[in-house]
């Protein structure tokens, strides 16, 4: 028998086994790690201040997730560029014949016109390297963020990092807010009919008494030009939001509702308005909503009062019907009247009014 031969096969079974040995070994070091993962998940989620200022429990996480795709076996690198199997080959076919004629040059010495096809055989060698590395996709630049803010997912993120990501965002508000009749949901749902010029399918999403303060507002605006007493106004309203369509002046108040809310948030995309994870509370019943846009990215955390630029403040009410609109500006219900209040510093409608 072949004593190196025999060497060669005790190698390869060894190596072999101590592979399997090394996979198994860290497949239950992952297994391990995710359970301790998963105990501390639950702790941290006792304490309030990293639950709800910090995105701790989310990064926690998502780490989780991403272990248990590794150890599921599921793919999570970077989207990669297929590889261009004809250019490999053509490359290849002409890195071979150079690479041939270079050798065959220098078959007996180097001379030095081999130059010329050594070059032409090492482009091709790079050009084949060129193809089959670094094929990640790059993702597309992120939108400028707020000064203090930090995305949660960063530029160039992977597959895996995008997992991450969306555990996080999950994670951040599990209490349904996010949901199409939750605080958030109806918020954003609201904006984008108002943006498309739908402003019947918006009042469905906003309380009584704010349809009430937008027509009281509407005819205050245009008393002049109705020649009304205060108390014939406020008939007059009351009128329009109970009969609606069937009101004669109803379709004029709609056309002026929807001018006005596109000249407003006509730049806003609501495909890509994000909504804060913690919740706001500010009277029994009533949630403060803050969207904000969040661009290409998932969202974004911070730690301090930050200024958000083309954020939205709504007010949410909860009611027999769900959570409705109560105000699109002000941070407590609008109060009726002639002119109503929306509770907004500046209010030009209130600047005429006498003490």
């Amino acid at each position: 028998m072949n004593p190196e031969g025999i060497a060669n096969a005790v190698v390869s079974v060894l190596a072999a086994a101590g592979t399997l040995a090394g996979v198994t070994s860290r497949q239950r070091r992952r297994r391990n790690e995710i359970k301790e993962n998963l105990i501390l998940a639950e702790e941290l989620q006792k304490n309030t201040i990293l639950r709800e200022h910090t995105p701790a429990v989310a990064w926690l996480h998502g780490k989780i997730a991403l272990d248990v795709a590794k150890l599921a076996g599921q793919p999570t690198g970077a989207p990669k560029k297929r590889i261009p199997k004809g250019g490999v080959a053509f490359a290849g076919f002409f890195l071979l014949g150079f690479g041939g004629w270079t050798y065959w040059l220098n078959r007996d010495g180097f001379v030095w016109y081999s130059l010329v096809t050594g070059a032409l055989a090492a482009s091709m060698l790079i050009s084949i390297f060129g193809m089959t590395t670094n094929r990640e996709i790059p993702s597309g630049e992120e939108d400028d963020l707020p000064e203090g803010a930090v995305p949660i997912l960063t530029e160039g993120a992977s597959a895996s990092d995008e997992v991450v990501a969306s555990v996080a965002v999950a994670s951040m508000s599990s209490d349904g807010r996010y949901e199409d009749d939750g605080q958030i949901g109806v918020a954003i749902r609201f904006v984008r009919h108002m943006v498309a010029g739908e402003f019947h399918e918006a009042v469905e999403l906003a309380d009584s008494n704010w349809l009430l303060c937008r027509v009281q507002a509407w005819l205050w605006n245009a008393r002049e030009h109705l020649d009304r007493e205060e108390g014939q106004l406020s008939e007059l309203a009351e009128a329009i939001v109970g009969a609606r369509e069937d009101h004669e002046l109803w379709s004029i108040f709609c056309e002026i509702e929807i001018e006005g809310f596109r000249n407003a948030w006509g730049e806003i995309d609501p495909n890509r308005l994000g909504g804060a994870s913690r919740r706001r509370r500010v009277a029994r019943d009533y949630d403060l909503v803050v969207l904000a846009p969040v661009g290409e990215t998932h969202g974004f955390f911070v730690n301090s009062p930050t200024p958000i630029p083309g954020g939205l403040t709504l007010l949410l009410h909860k009611t027999d019907r769900g959570w409705l609109v109560a105000n699109h500006v002000g941070v407590a219900p609008p109060q009726p009247g002639f002119p109503p209040a929306w509770w907004v510093v500046g209010d030009p409608s209130l600047q005429e009014l006498a003490d």
